[in-house]
């Protein structure tokens, strides 16, 4: 495996790892992956050129580490040993994503391992209580390993000084197809699909969930068919987001997205997952993209969000002063073979 460290302007770096077959780019800003090809497709969206500035101005949060909170916190707002805490709300009346302080916009400092049969690159930094109005300063590591099977492996390790909340994902996007056509041609398959509804501010409306395998007599199930079914439940929430937005229970932790020719395996610790199929562009565009919806399909692996509004002191985003949060997401492409 060979490595290669592009340095561009603003303190951005590009390091880039060769596998042959695969190849995968990340950055040190937002500790993110920037692209993945397996020969000349890209799976996972982002810039057709590598360039430092398409990032800070990319308003979707392309293959950015998200924290210190990822998802909603209903009111932008919440209580933590009997202290409340007022957060800034950057979407609506919601915070967002850790809000414009986030993870996603900071150069994170790394060092790079380079082993025999992956390649490690440990992102480092710290975050404090002043800079985003949660409780605690932060000391977070995101480690990206990619390994000769062309696995991409994210862990996080972190620790506060104060009882905190920290849920931290990774937003990148994935589309399967070649042409990188829109993903209704794409499958879900676990043993579990249980999505909760949301409201139309895309908080948690019910902890009642909607069983996707139960009403598809299925647990593999193409997007299409999820956007274009006429159950009411279902076609709610569909008609609701164009698309999906929403919180899912997954079974063991694990979930299969596949095209005809390629199939992506998840496996994560965390206990649920948000699927979000980029619903809404406004037709934003960089200097060489053009997005529109279910261009791509988000899989953030997380604890459930706004959760410590709806679990209260058993929200298990909460961490504990000088305990540390370790949790592991595994992404796996590999090619089908011809029948």
């Amino acid at each position: 495996m060979k490595v290669e460290v592009e340095n561009q302007n603003h303190g951005i770096d590009l390091i880039k790892i060769d596998n042959e077959e695969t190849n995968i780019v990340f950055t040190n800003y937002g500790a993110r992956i920037v692209s993945w090809k397996y020969h000349d497709n890209n799976i996972v969206l982002g810039n057709r050129v590598e360039a430092d500035e398409f990032y800070p101005q990319n308003p979707y949060n392309f293959g950015a580490t998200i924290g210190r909170y990822a998802g909603r916190i209903g009111n932008a707002s919440f209580t933590l040993n009997n202290q409340t805490y007022q957060l800034e709300a950057n979407n609506g009346p919601h915070h967002l994503h850790g809000g414009s302080n986030g993870l996603d916009k900071r150069l994170f400092d790394y060092e790079i391992k380079d082993n025999i049969t992956n390649v490690k690159i440990i992102f480092t930094t710290q975050l404090r209580s002043e800079e985003d109005g949660y409780p605690g300063d932060m000391t977070i590591k995101v480690i990206h390993t990619y390994d000769m099977e062309h696995r991409w492996t994210i862990e996080y390790e972190a620790q506060s000084n104060e009882d905190t909340l920290f849920n931290p994902t990774n937003h990148v996007y994935f589309n399967l197809n070649r042409d990188n056509n829109v993903i209704d041609n794409h499958k879900l398959t676990s043993s579990k699909l249980n999505m909760y509804p949301i409201d139309d501010t895309h908080l948690i409306s019910n902890t009642q969930t909607i069983d996707l395998i139960d009403i598809f007599k299925s647990d593999s199930i193409n997007f299409k068919d999820i956007y274009l079914s006429d159950n009411p439940l279902i076609a709610e929430q569909i008609k609701a987001n164009n698309g999906l937005d929403h919180p899912f229970e997954i079974g063991n932790q694990q979930l299969l997205i596949e095209n005809n020719e390629f199939a992506l395996d998840v496996e994560t610790t965390m206990p649920n997952m948000v699927i979000f199929t980029f619903n809404h562009t406004s037709d934003w565009k960089s200097d060489f993209n053009i997005y529109k919806a279910h261009s791509g399909v988000a899989l953030e692996t997380q604890f459930l969000p706004n959760d410590i509004n709806i679990e209260k002191a058993q929200a298990k985003s909460i961490l504990k002063a000088n305990e540390t949060f370790y949790s592991k997401t595994t992404y796996h492409i590999a090619e089908k073979k011809e029948q």
